[in-house]
């Protein structure tokens, strides 16, 4: 800690690592989260490439590639995080930088705010691209590569999915995970191409082989007469197979933290499984906290240990660390779902684990 008589001068200090730490940090997180992404973007690429069919070719999975690099660049952030603060402070140590700044007068508590302070820009960033770009930019991929696969699937509007079941024409207006659809018209034509039925359906599930529909309004046509019925309930002999429905399920990761909140909100009010999006929601509350703590996780890390090894191998323990605790963390997302264990704790349970390591490790360097 900085002392009272060295006030002044710890002040300056502050100011000059805070300047040159933030800028290197930044330099560093973002030159990783490219290599990341541009790797991960490679595998995708060729995995995209071995599935061209229909009207889905080589130029489709490429848009769809890059489309996809702004969710890819969100998930990857915090690994992005861990390496560009073991590059920074692998580089102080190893040109004995850093033991000059401690003992300047700053101990490692000062190093830990200067780190955080760091870091909020780079959390900024990072919750922007996951807020304004990824939903977007994903959705509008997945839809893309939708559309282009599925020969039933022909148009997407802000009015749900149009689909063509033979003669037969079906607009859902909301598709839910479970094989669960609500808002139906189904709308057919003869040989003519005259409208000889329609109807409306409150809600469907894939049941046994069927859609079982409920609360169903339908119109016959002929040339005489129109005809209303109302159904309770009744089974619907659809060509619609529920895999192509999966297609367009409104997955979490396409929505906001505002859209997941309103989703989740309309998925109790109507009895359904909102475990998935309230992880995914859980997951964007943490995430600003991941990437603080991965990066003030260089400290205890980096220092003591450089003038044994070179730089590469920080910034390739940062990787690791990275790594380990992104499949640490896919494994406790699972055990959420199987379990059936709150998203505050099956989210948050990998990233307060690491903070607890982190306040332990700087304790016992004091």
């Amino acid at each position: 800690m900085v002392k009272a008589g060295q006030s002044g001068k710890g002040i300056v200090l502050m100011v000059i690592l805070q300047k040159m730490i933030t800028s290197s940090l930044i330099r560093t997180t973002l030159l990783s989260l490219f290599i990341l992404i541009s790797l991960f973007s490679f595998f995708t690429l060729i995995d995209q490439l071995e599935d061209t069919r229909g009207n889905y070719g080589t130029i489709e999975a490429l848009v769809y590639t890059l489309m996809t690099m702004p969710r890819m660049s969100y998930e990857m952030f915090p690994i992005a995080a861990v390496i560009g603060s073991m590059a920074v402070f692998g580089l102080l140590t190893r040109n004995n930088e850093l033991d000059v700044i401690l003992t300047s007068g700053l101990s490692r508590f000062n190093l830990v705010t200067i780190l955080v302070r760091s870091s909020i820009i780079l959390v900024i960033f990072a919750v922007l691209i996951g807020e304004l770009v990824a939903p977007y930019s994903e959705e509008r991929a997945q839809t893309l590569r939708s559309l282009a696969l599925s020969e039933n699937i022909s148009l997407k509007t802000r009015n749900g999915f149009w689909i063509r079941d033979g003669n037969s024409y079906v607009n859902i207006r909301r598709v839910l995970p479970g094989n669960h659809i609500e808002d139906i018209y189904f709308y057919e034509f003869d040989e003519a191409h005259n409208l000889r039925s329609s109807f409306h359906a409150q809600s469907a599930d894939y049941e046994n082989g069927q859609w079982i529909m409920e609360d169903i309004n339908e119109t016959l046509l002929n040339d005489a007469s129109i005809e209303s019925r109302h159904h309770v309930r009744a089974g619907w002999d659809s060509l619609i197979d529920p895999e192509i429905i999966n297609i367009v399920t409104i997955k979490p990761q396409f929505l906001t933290m505002l859209g997941l909140a309103n989703y989740i909100n309309y998925l109790r009010q109507n009895a359904q499984n909102a475990l998935l999006y309230e992880q995914a929601l859980w997951v964007k509350l943490i995430t600003p906290f991941t990437i603080i703590s991965m990066i003030v996780l260089a400290v205890p890390l980096v220092q003591g240990r450089i003038r044994e090894t070179n730089v590469g191998y920080q910034v390739f323990v940062g990787a690791m660390i990275g790594i380990l605790f992104h499949f640490i963390n896919q494994i406790s997302l699972n055990a959420g779902v199987v379990y059936n264990i709150p998203p505050s704790i099956s989210v948050t349970a990998p990233t307060l684990i690491l903070i607890a390591v982190i306040i332990y490790l700087l304790r016992r360097k004091v």
